[in-house]
């Protein structure tokens, strides 16, 4: 069990607003200070697990473990983070404000549903953030940090090997986000989250159409790029990374659309498997 997990599951006993409060003439000054030191740790505690479950939930959004359409049960996800859903639902709350997720008529949450235009915009947003991003990284790289990289471009082709598809997905993001926390940017690294938030869980179906193009290849320019401190090759190496995905899903998206909207893979409790690239004789 991760760090996460396991914090959650130590602080699922929430005090009742009376506990919170500071006692006022109930009993001694002594006894009240010590209610109110032990409401104020609980408040904290109860912030710290919502932050902690806002994290996890970001992390599988981003890497396609939750796919456009698909219902989200409170409660599942609770019993998967091993919380109450008292946190969950604060932060399903916050995402239903941000446009992440959305409510459905018969009151349920799901993930936000894909449209080509709105995919297509995200696309050209993210082309322009993320190359900036790279682009300024580049200039502050450093060996640790090209190394770090090229570790995490070697798993991702294991992965791709092994057709795991959820582990491409887990090892890419991890690529790209370990690359644009070296820009030292103060604003980049949040605006990045929100597109990857939204593009996300339809990035998974880059990897389950038949005839899979995606090799990481980009991946490799951009570290070469870095070894020879070339700036501008970064971001344009980031930029034709990001067009090539989303090409290929958008050319895709007529045989796709049934499941753009609807999660029908993971609603029916599993995802396909990434396919092989020749299919098994029957």
């Amino acid at each position: 069990m991760d760090a996460l997990t396991r914090a959650a599951r130590e602080s699922t006993d929430f005090p009742s607003i009376q506990a919170l409060r500071t006692g006022n003439g109930a009993g001694s000054a002594g006894r009240s200070g010590t209610r109110a030191r032990a409401g104020n740790e609980a408040g904290r505690q109860r912030g710290e697990l919502q932050l902690q479950v806002a994290r996890l939930l970001r992390i599988a959004l981003m890497t396609g473990q939750f796919v456009p359409g698909q219902t989200l049960s409170l409660r599942q996800l609770a019993h998967k983070l091993g919380t109450s859903p008292m946190p969950v639902r604060g932060v399903l709350g916050q995402m239903i404000a941000s446009g992440v997720l959305e409510t459905q008529p018969n009151g349920s949450v799901a993930v936000a549903r894909m449209t080509k235009a709105r995919f297509t915009e995200l696309t050209r947003v993210r082309k322009a953030l993320e190359g900036m991003a790279a682009e300024m990284a580049c200039r502050n790289a450093t060996p640790k940090l090209v190394a770090a990289l090229e570790k995490i471009n070697a798993r991702l082709h294991r992965a791709i090997a092994s057709r795991d598809i959820l582990a491409c997905l887990r090892l890419n993001q991890a690529f790209h986000f370990t690359l644009y926390s070296a820009s030292a940017s103060e604003i980049l690294p949040s605006l990045i989250e929100s597109l990857w938030l939204r593009a996300g869980p339809f990035m998974y179906f880059s990897l389950t159409a038949p005839a899979t193009p995606w090799d990481a290849t980009g991946h490799q320019t951009v570290i070469d790029c870095l070894h020879k401190g070339n700036a501008r090759g970064t971001r344009v190496a980031i930029e034709r990374d990001i067009a090539g995905s989303a090409a290929y899903l958008l050319k895709h998206a007529g045989a796709l659309r049934n499941e753009i909207g609807t999660g029908a893979d993971a609603a029916a409790g599993g995802r396909k498997p990434l396919p092989r690239k020749r299919a098994a004789r029957r």
